[in-house]
């Protein structure tokens, strides 16, 4: 059962989001020890998170155990206490779970609607579990589904082709909508996923004279693959002073930039200084924020002040998204019969084979090829009707007469069948998810 555990910017404000977020790595362990639990909870999950969004995508076996499982997980790596993280997490199951995701992928839940950059952090977030060994074929049709829906959604609709992003749109609330950047100089403090998004607008609006500063010591790295300069702990003021932009989205835990240092920089300077600060978990002090001479840029900024692209492009995309679900829905339940079809193919089979070993012993090999060959024939033409009456049951729900023919007819226990081989996708006698 497919089940999503989460909170976004719709649901919490900023601070309790930050508070979620917290102790990202050490959740992403904590959820892989989960899977690897023999008869545990979970048989897969994926973790999802973003600058304004946590999302645990979860495979239950079993949902209360695993709902609690997930939730306890959350409490540990935050600190915050269960009960907390049980009330601060949204939680959906079966369907609307796919509408949630492909809705998120297609960047219509995002703080900016319409952003590009969504798509490739739930990509990345599916392939890091994929790396993780925390993956199960239902989740890898769930988001091979929402990667097709928002592919479909960026081409035929034109959304996010103009590139739009919460670091985009935070770039214009600092620097003015489309003013260029040419002959300024960036100072991007982070290296982690927003900060190459970050590189990228700075680039695309003719910034060239990049530095970076990373508190976990990957400046240099960064800098080498995106040609900026690397600026350590030293010089860290004098990159400020210095800069007519920064913008913070390393989201280190503790900040980065505090009173102290902003003090000493802006009497340094002559001119603001403009900071937007992209990291849920704030890269600055309240009290440097504070500081006069300093003009802050932030999340709250962009959730206030972001325009939503056109309707009729927004109305084409949520089109797309519903289909794609409903698509999506069709192929789970078509899959139901799975086990069925499997078991009668091998039922036939294994008639066959038998009188084919007879015939073999009694004919010689030319002839008794050509009977495999037309009993083959004959064999997959008998299978041809019932295997495709089990999707068109599927998809209208009759899957308990088609089984109970089964079981009526050639003595196949389905139940039976789909715990002798675990792989099968769905148990046969599994309800459609609600």
């Amino acid at each position: 059962m497919l089940t999503v555990l989460g909170a976004s910017h719709h649901d919490l404000e900023l601070p309790q989001l930050e508070r979620l977020a917290a102790g990202g790595e050490i959740l992403a362990a904590r959820l892989a020890d989960l899977v690897a639990v023999p008869d545990g909870p979970l048989t897969g999950v994926v973790l999802l998170a973003t600058c304004n969004r946590l999302e645990i995508y979860a495979d239950a076996v079993r949902f209360h155990d695993a709902i609690d499982a997930v939730t306890a997980a959350v409490a540990g790596a935050t600190g915050i206490p269960e009960a907390e993280a049980s009330a601060l997490l949204q939680v959906r199951v079966g369907a609307p779970v796919a509408a949630h995701l492909f809705g998120v992928a297609a960047g219509l839940d995002s703080m900016v609607v319409g952003e590009a950059e969504i798509a490739g952090q739930v990509s990345r977030a599916f392939r890091a579990a994929q790396t993780a060994g925390t993956t199960s074929p239902a989740l890898h049709q769930l988001f091979q589904g929402a990667a097709r829906a928002s592919k479909r959604v960026a081409t035929v609709t034109g959304l996010g082709a103009a590139g739009r992003s919460v670091a985009s749109v935070a770039l214009d609330l600092a620097v003015g909508t489309g003013d260029p950047l040419v002959g300024t100089r960036t100072l991007i403090v982070g290296t982690g996923a927003y900060a190459r998004v970050v590189a990228a607008e700075v680039r695309a609006r003719g910034g060239q004279d990049l530095f970076v500063h990373s508190p976990s010591g990957r400046a240099t790295a960064f800098a080498h693959r995106h040609g900026a300069t690397p600026v350590d702990a030293d010089a860290l003021a004098d990159a400020l002073a210095t800069a007519d932009l920064v913008v913070t989205c390393s989201g280190a835990g503790d900040p980065v930039i505090d009173e102290l240092l902003v003090r000493r920089v802006v009497a340094r300077r002559s001119a603001p200084l403009p900071i937007v600060d992209l990291a849920l978990r704030s890269d600055l002090t309240p009290q440097a924020r504070a500081v006069p001479g300093v003009r802050v840029v932030d999340l709250r900024s962009v959730a206030g002040q972001a325009d939503s692209p056109h309707i009729e492009a927004i109305t084409a995309a949520q089109d797309i998204v519903i289909a794609a679900v409903a698509d999506y829905e069709d192929q789970l339940a078509q899959r139901r019969l799975d086990p069925a079809v499997v078991a009668l193919r091998q039922h036939v089979s294994g008639t066959v084979t038998k009188e084919l070993e007879r015939l073999r012993a009694k004919y010689p090999a030319d002839i008794a090829a050509d009977v495999e060959r037309a009993m083959h024939r004959v064999t997959q033409s008998l299978l041809h009707t019932p295997t495709m009456r089990a999707k068109e049951l599927a998809l209208s729900g009759d899957s308990a007469g088609y089984l109970s023919a089964l079981h009526t007819l050639f003595g196949i226990d389905i139940e039976g069948h789909a715990a002798a081989h675990p792989a099968g996708p769905v148990s046969a006698k599994a309800t459609r998810p609600a």
